[in-house]
């Protein structure tokens, strides 16, 4: 029994090794850090001597184009004008870090979302974790526990110990060492855990979600053909020069314009026309990147392809399988959004701060609309305001999101006042029988 208890452990310190090894490769290409050491064992050591290996960087494009749903932002409501208010300044930054969260969450598959209160300006903050080990109880897809390294201070050369560990459960927040020692304990504030994991897309079989590894195969393979085509281009762009009849004692492994040759009497210099299509390889490296691009519903179109510039119309069509995914990303951020809210009001409470009930909060998400015609915006916002769906002050914040509506409308009436023209309303003729 022993036995199988030791190899079952060795297998999941196998299978936590490798994940932590695929998150900090997925991060390195994400951030464009140095990728060629993922290249490097494809190729010689000395053919690094000759070019610098490619490090292209599409993975970032990518993953921030598939990873729309906080674009432009969400809004939150809380049924009350003054309650959902006093929300919004308490949730200032969440905007700006579940943007952050959502493209690390596509990145790579499944991230913990920690959900903390700054104290200094009594609002909310949120950290996405990448490096985590949950532990489960009866539900495989609900952890109650969790371990995660603390961040280093490597800039900080007076904080040059080794790496420390937080350790969270319902009951308990305590920092242990690498060894596992408790430096510190204290119970757990909340008796939840202050965390929200996102995933990518529905779990199939287990907690962990798969991330973005068809992006960062592909931008690898890349890598290496655009460096096997470097390196070709260093060597046969000018042909392949050939030698007969050279003086046995001569070094000829690299010989330049300024070598002088002693090849006797009977000896020739050539240069060979290489084989190689620069052309084809390019070609081959373009069809990678747009198979994985279709497969993730995006499209690409290369500088030199030219053309007339999309209407709004053909955008919608040509983006219609995206705009399906889309539709299931809001429901499933949705979700987290909830998740969110409930961890967020324990949280509060503990700080002295009341919030609503769950069944209050409401989200909308902020759609990227597809471009229109100066024409086409005039015709929609005419036709808004005939049939009141809508007011010139709304129309003006649209415009500039800085405004507030009660801002908007004074500035209207301002220039009303300053121009002497209000627009009367087209008012409609009663049909006599």
């Amino acid at each position: 029994m022993s036995m199988i208890t030791n190899l079952l452990t060795e297998h999941k310190l196998m299978s936590a090794q490798k994940r932590r090894k695929e998150i900090r490769k997925h991060l390195d290409y994400y951030s464009g850090t140095s990728t060629a050491q993922y290249i490097a064992e494809y190729f010689d050591g000395e053919a690094f001597n000759e070019i610098p290996p490619y490090e292209a960087n599409f993975t970032r494009k990518f993953i921030n184009k598939i990873s729309r749903i906080y674009t432009l932002g969400a809004n939150r409501n809380l049924g009350s004008a003054s309650v959902t208010k006093q929300y919004e300044s308490l949730t200032e930054l969440k905007n700006v870090r579940m943007k952050h969260s959502e493209r690390i969450t596509r990145l790579l598959g499944t991230v913990a979302n920690r959900v903390l209160w700054n104290d200094m300006n009594q609002r909310f903050d949120y950290r996405p974790i990448y490096y985590f080990e949950c532990y489960f109880g009866d539900d495989p897809f609900s952890p109650n526990a969790i371990i995660y390294p603390l961040l280093n201070k490597v800039h900080d050369l007076s904080q040059a110990g080794e790496t420390q560990y937080a350790y969270w459960d319902k009951n308990l927040y305590a920092i242990t060492d690498s060894d596992g020692v408790i430096l510190s304990e204290q119970p757990n504030p909340y008796g939840i855990l202050p965390f929200v994991f996102t995933h990518r897309e529905d779990q199939l079989d287990e907690f962990l979600v798969e991330g973005a590894s068809d992006i960062i195969n592909c931008n690898e393979q890349v890598n290496i053909a655009l460096t096997e085509m470097q390196l070709g281009m260093r060597f046969n762009l000018f042909g392949q020069p050939w030698v007969r009849g050279v003086e046995s004692d001569q070094n000829l492994m690299r010989a330049g314009s300024n070598v002088i040759l002693d090849m006797g009497d009977e000896g020739s210099f050539n240069i060979a026309s290489p084989q190689g299509n620069i052309e084809e390889a390019i070609k081959n490296i373009k069809f990678q990147i747009e198979l994985v691009a279709t497969n993730n519903h995006l499209w690409i179109q290369w500088s030199e392809e030219g053309g007339e510039v999309p209407s709004g119309i053909s955008l919608m069509i040509k983006d219609m399988e995206r705009k399906e995914d889309y539709f299931d990303d809001i429901a499933l951020w949705s979700m987290y959004e909830k998740e969110f809210y409930s961890i967020e009001r324990v949280v509060a409470e503990y700080n002295g701060v009341s919030l609503p009930e769950s069944d209050k909060f409401r989200v909308d998400f902020e759609e990227v609309e597809y471009p229109k015609t100066v024409q086409d915006q005039i015709a929609e916002d005419t036709f808004s305001l005939e049939h009141n769906l809508t007011t010139e002050a709304k129309i003006m914040v649209r415009d500039n999101k800085d405004l507030t509506l009660k801002e908007a409308q004074a500035i209207i009436e301002e220039n009303e006042a300053v121009n002497g023209i209000k627009e009367e309303k087209p008012q409609e003729v009663e049909q006599n029988g």
